[in-house]
């Protein structure tokens, strides 16, 4: 009787060995990824919507690299919309739907409702990822003192220090001809006169003079501009923002902490973009870890001074 009881024993605590042994190595096959798991989300431009990431083949580079669609927000009048996978393991994209004509501070303050809630769900650092006037509200974002924790901001041709259309737009919006739109149906432009005062070229007046001039965060910081040579087909040039406008190192408070881009290519989205966008992620994530091991390294020993 006493041998039967030990090999029962003998074989109830070998199955609880087994059972902790899987566990263990299920936990740690998925600590790596919850540990170096990456955010990202991504803020259209003027008249466009999260759908804009998907069509362009800007994401075609992300889930080829392993990064995955986790959805988006969006905003109606009877409350915010989620995204379908807020708690998705591994590198992760989200995408943002904005009211694109208004202006800089009302599209800022739903994209901080936006963010607030996925951070809360994810409880790691966010990457962002703007084009166009895009570029520049996620930029506000990140000199409000309520941001949640951020990795970085990537903009793609985005108008920091303004654009000569916004001035044209602004003054059409305002004219009989913007009045002539509304009576065709294309009211865009008068619903985006808040939008155009906000994105006119830099000036001590304007609102991108007072944004410029404000303390940024110590972040990493990235600028994909367009390449406007001469000679270049019209498919393959930037007539809406100027590059200069493009390139955060001519941002007052940023100056020399950008880096930068160039690509030859239109205005609008595509999937070079989304190469760039995955191949400065990468750089960002080499070095963290440099600056981790960097940091996790013991400290060399202080030869005493002589007296």
């Amino acid at each position: 009787m006493k041998n039967k009881s030990n090999r029962r024993l003998f074989q109830v605590r070998k199955k609880h060995q087994w059972l902790l042994t899987t566990c263990l190595l299920m936990f740690f096959a998925v600590m790596p990824q919850l540990a170096h798991a990456r955010t990202l989300v991504l803020v259209h431009g003027f008249l466009g919507n999260d759908m804009n990431w998907r069509t362009s083949g800007f994401i075609t580079p992300l889930q080829f690299a392993g990064w995955k669609d986790g959805g988006g927000y969006a905003y109606t009048p009877g409350g915010m919309l989620l995204p379908r996978y807020p708690n998705l393991p591994g590198d992760v994209f989200y995408t943002v739907n904005l009211p694109s004509t208004a202006n800089l501070q009302k599209q800022e303050r739903l994209l901080s409702y936006y963010l607030q809630h996925l951070f809360a769900q994810r409880g790691e650092p966010i990457t962002l990822v703007g084009h166009s006037a895009g570029g520049v509200v996620a930029r506000l974002y990140a000199i409000d003192p309520m941001h949640v924790p951020l990795n970085g901001l990537i903009t793609i041709a985005s108008p920091h220090l303004g654009a000569p259309t916004a001035k044209i737009a602004s003054m059409t919006g305002r004219s009989p001809l913007g009045m002539m739109a509304d009576f065709v149906g294309i009211d865009e432009l008068r619903d985006a006169r808040g939008l155009f005062s906000d994105l006119k070229e830099e000036a001590p007046t304007t609102f991108l003079y007072w944004m410029n001039h404000q303390p940024h965060p110590n972040i990493y910081y990235a600028s994909i501009i367009r390449n406007n040579k001469k000679k270049l087909r019209p498919d393959k040039y930037d007539f809406i923002v100027p590059p200069y406008s493009q390139d955060m190192n001519n941002v007052w408070a940023l100056r020399g902490r950008s880096g930068v881009a160039a690509v030859t290519e239109s205005h609008f989205l595509n999937g070079k973009d989304g190469a760039i966008v995955l191949e400065i992620l990468n750089e960002m994530q080499r070095e963290q870890q440099a600056l981790s091991a960097m940091n996790s390294a013991p400290g060399l020993p202080v030869k005493p001074q002589k007296k």
